[in-house]
């Protein structure tokens, strides 16, 4: 059976559980509820890799924010922000503090 395998790299050892002046937020909590994707539902081939590398911020409405993005498939940078939209952020956060990360994705 062809596995989706999404692997999350993390750039940035402030990724990593910090704690704020707001209180603290682990960001890789909130992506790993909403980052999913299904068999077949990104146009990968077998053995094709295809990354995102995405910075953003959650702004005071607890909403992401994307600053820049570098991809290598517009439709997966496009399925990836619909993605990232349905986070909301209730606890207090940091809305200065800029999160780095690389996804990768790969079908075997």
């Amino acid at each position: 059976m062809k596995t989706l395998v999404v692997a999350i790299a993390i750039l940035g050892s402030s990724l990593f559980g910090s704690s704020y002046a707001h209180g603290s937020l682990n960001i890789n909590d909130e992506l790993k509820k909403v980052i999913k994707f299904e068999n077949n539902e990104l146009p990968i081939k077998k053995n094709e890799t295809e990354f995102v590398k995405v910075s953003f911020i959650i702004n005071e409405d607890g909403k992401v924010e994307i600053l820049e993005m570098n991809y290598s498939n517009e439709n997966i940078k496009s399925q990836l922000i619909e993605k990232l939209s349905e986070i909301k952020i209730e606890q207090d956060h940091d809305s200065e503090e800029v999160y780095n990360y690389n996804f990768t994705f790969k079908k075997r």
